[in-house]
């Protein structure tokens, strides 16, 4: 139920992809729609990124009788190990633990093993070299962050891509059906979600986890 074939799937994204140009939010359609598995959609996204693990600063803390910073050593040794990773990697903004803005690159395919839409992604620094799969896990918004931590494994991935053949990361589609059949439960006419709704449905659901919002005007325009 959760489910639709791959001509179901070319003809929703063709049906996005037409809406997505209405309002001017950058998708655009790849590869060859006759040939199964080898259809998708794109989209390149600058977003302002935060390195959310870093400690505050250190005329932040406590001082205490002496003029000493309150566990001091221990704030010394956290301050320096920030340092440090903000020196090895540069994908933490050049890392003094402030904002910077990572670019996604998007691609909407379909897995013909599940027979639903994948979201694939890599996402760059400022550099242009590709953020670690560990930095992806850091980077997952933090209403699903708990979720996805708790199998990350089976939950957000790195894989090689079904058209271009070289590494992506995925969010593995493994419960989509099952997550596509219970907002077909949820409508009155208990009908199944299909065509524009559904591929909008599925992505403002999965989307979101790695930092792509579909604008309300989708919602708006079914």
């Amino acid at each position: 139920m959760g489910t639709i074939s791959y001509e179901e799937f070319t003809g929703s994204c063709l049906e996005f992809l037409k809406l997505s140009q209405e309002l001017r939010d950058g998708w655009e359609a790849k590869g060859d729609a006759l040939q199964e598995g080898n259809f998708y959609l794109m989209k390149l996204e600058r977003i302002e990124d935060v390195l959310r693990d870093c400690p505050p600063p250190r005329e932040k803390c406590d001082s205490d009788k002496d003029g000493n910073t309150k566990d001091n050593i221990g704030t010394i040794d956290i301050m320096e190990d920030c340092e440090e990773l903000c020196l090895e990697d540069p994908s933490a903004i050049d890392n003094t633990c402030s904002k910077t803005i990572i670019t996604y690159e998007y691609h909407i395919t379909y897995s013909i093993s599940y027979s639903v839409p994948v979201l694939y992604f890599n996402a760059y620094n400022h550099s242009g070299k590709l953020l670690t799969l560990q930095e992806m896990w850091r980077r997952v918004s933090p209403q699903h962050s708990e979720q996805i931590l708790h199998q990350k494994w089976e939950s957000l991935t790195q894989q090689e891509h079904p058209v271009l053949g070289r590494p992506f990361y995925q969010l593995h589609p493994c419960n989509t059906a099952k997550l596509m059949t219970e907002f077909s439960k949820g409508r009155k006419d208990l009908a199944p979600v299909k065509g524009l709704t559904y591929m909008i449905s599925w992505l403002s659901t999965f989307g979101q986890v790695v930092g792509l919002k579909l604008p309300i005007l989708y919602f708006q325009c079914q």
